[in-house]
């Protein structure tokens, strides 16, 4: 069954990062795939002449190019870059996405991830963007009394049944991507002014190759699932129908 599948990340060129490899496979299967960036990246540059309409131009061509290898569709939010705050406003916002997109599938960042690879501190605007999805995630894209204005909007509540946060310092779910590799890698390096081929692929295998190692695979992505229902407690008693 074709699924539709909505990611929700801070900038251009997450999605394709941190997930670029199951989204390939999921395009491939003929998923539908939107891609929601909530800022538009427009402290993504080391020239101090550039200005904040020029990046985000220059990266919105570059997004553009990137989902036409996903087949995907883009919504940007347009939040400031480097910025990010997991307020009601946005966590209204990401519902209002989710009840227009209707997703089965729902990818994002995971919450509780601070530090990767013993080298990297996650990005500030990556943890709120990610706080504020789970938060929209549970419960308000399921409730109507909660942003009762969407209901105004036309758009009703809308259960998501699968959610998978990555990247996770636990993961429970591993998709092999050795096959795609080449592909993500080129995904990522539409997003020329943030990737050189080189340094990206060199990046992208260090990191594939470890999350691999736990779920016993070359090349993987991982992450933390979660299967979420109409009713936690229904969903908690095994009930098929959630």
């Amino acid at each position: 069954m074709k699924k539709t599948i909505l990611t929700l990340y801070a900038h251009p060129d997450d999605a394709e990062t941190m997930a670029g490899g199951t989204l390939l496979k999921w395009a491939a299967e003929g998923h539908a795939i939107t891609l929601c960036l909530i800022t538009g990246g427009d402290k993504g540059t080391a020239d101090p002449a550039d200005s904040s309409a020029a990046v985000i131009a220059r990266r919105q061509a570059e997004q553009a190019r990137a989902a036409a290898r996903l087949g995907a569709e883009v919504i940007t939010l347009g939040y400031e870059d480097g910025t990010l705050q997991p307020t009601l406003e946005l966590r209204r916002d990401l519902v209002r996405v989710m009840r227009r997109v209707r997703p089965d599938v729902v990818v994002a960042g995971d919450p509780t991830v601070w530090f990767r690879h013993r080298t990297y501190i996650n990005h500030p605007d990556h943890r709120a963007a990610a706080q504020a999805a789970v938060e929209a995630l549970y419960p308000a894209v399921k409730k109507a009394s909660i942003f009762p204005e969407l209901i105004g909007e036309g758009l009703e509540p809308h259960v998501v049944g699968e959610v998978w946060l990555g990247p996770t310092n636990e993961p429970d779910t591993w998709v092999d991507i050795a096959g795609v590799f080449d592909e993500k890698i080129a995904l990522i390096c539409e997003h020329a002014s943030q990737f050189r081929p080189g340094p990206a692929r060199a990046a992208f295998e260090r990191i594939a190759s470890e999350a691999g190692r736990a779920g016993g695979l070359a090349l993987a992505e991982s992450f933390r699932t979660l299967r979420l229902g109409a009713s936690t407690v229904q969903a908690l008693a095994g009930d098929p129908a959630r």
